[in-house]
């Protein structure tokens, strides 16, 4: 009996040892939560980077098969209809304007071609239109400012907002937003619309050196893959979307759907800018060509469009940041 009341007085554990275990539980948690915050930035991050890669790989594979560029993109233009847009767009609805849903309005301005009446002389908006007919683009949406979710509703009511090229149906113009500078170091708008800021642009979200884009004979024409476009259930299963590190930017108020970049033609001779180089425009118009997918991210200073290099470039930026 005494024994057993011994062995009883000395079952669980002292405070001394319970404190003890308390301040190493303490000390691992402080070691796990950097890393698991961490581990949900490179989440993120490789997410980002892997969607962009598959989507590149899905268009060119599009292409290729189609020997065209998918149709129901999105022109990333507000709708033509007149009507008070909601959310974001309410304060910022101007028919044809740059899309009112975008993360960053700022690297985009609007553009309208218009097709050629017949017996005229062609204009470069003539030719950048003839161009993106050439490419058998055939039908882009425009998006609507009154979508309760600017990503995954912003092509509703399609037969209103569809632009048809060069069928005879639906009208000639067509309105979407080609890329211009990026922000600049205050986030205050962009930089300028000069050939060097559209190529430093361009360069530093897709990748490839300034001198292999050309201002002066292409425009750089941005198309929203929403829901709609043609690569879904052709080369892809659905169309993504990336989710920006801001939870306030999520999806349901911006459009947070990747953005494919296609070269348009808009000049079939010499350019001003760069006769002086002795280069030249192609002398007949090119058919609209893709160039790469890019997300479009809440603007901060020095923002820009992320392809998939300067997508990888920020995710290494932020392991060698720890975060």
């Amino acid at each position: 009996m005494k024994y057993y009341n011994n062995v009883k007085a000395q079952a669980g554990m002292t405070l001394i040892e319970l404190t003890v275990v308390l301040l190493i539980l303490i000390g691992l948690a402080g070691l796990l939560i950097p890393y698991v915050g961490s581990f949900v930035q490179k989440t993120h991050d490789s997410t980002n980077s892997s969607n962009l890669a598959n989507l590149n790989n899905a268009f060119v594979r599009y292409v290729t098969e189609n020997n065209r560029l998918p149709q129901h993109m999105d022109t990333l233009a507000n709708d033509a209809a007149g009507a008070a847009g909601i959310g974001v767009c309410a304060a910022n609805n101007t028919a044809a304007d740059v899309y009112c849903g975008l993360l960053d309005r700022n690297v985009f301005e609007a553009v309208t071609y218009t097709k050629a009446a017949a017996g005229s002389t062609a204009s470069a908006n003539d030719i950048s239109y003839n161009s993106l007919v050439a490419s058998k683009i055939g039908m882009a949406i425009n998006n609507l400012t009154t979508a309760p979710n600017k990503t995954f509703g912003s092509y509703s009511d399609a037969t209103a907002d569809m632009i048809m090229l060069d069928n005879g149906m639906m009208g000639t113009d067509f309105t979407g937003v080609r890329v211009i500078g990026m922000e600049n170091a205050t986030g205050n708008g962009s930089v300028g619309n000069t050939d060097a800021d559209i190529q430093a642009h361009l360069a530093a979200a897709l990748g490839k050196a300034p001198m292999d884009y050309d201002p002066g004979c292409y425009d750089y024409v941005a198309f929203g893959l929403g829901d709609a476009n043609g690569l879904v259930t052709k080369t892809i299963a659905s169309s993504p979307v990336h989710y920006p590190e801001d939870a306030t930017k999520g999806p349901v108020d911006y459009y947070n759907h990747y953005i494919a970049i296609v070269q348009v033609d808009k000049s079939n001779g010499d350019t001003s800018t760069y006769s002086a180089m002795g280069k030249k425009c192609s002398s007949i118009t090119e058919a609209a060509k893709f160039l790469g997918v890019a997300m479009n991210v809440p603007a901060y200073p020095n923002s820009h469009l992320f392809g998939t290099n300067a997508s990888l470039g920020y995710a290494y930026e932020n392991q060698l940041a720890g975060k």
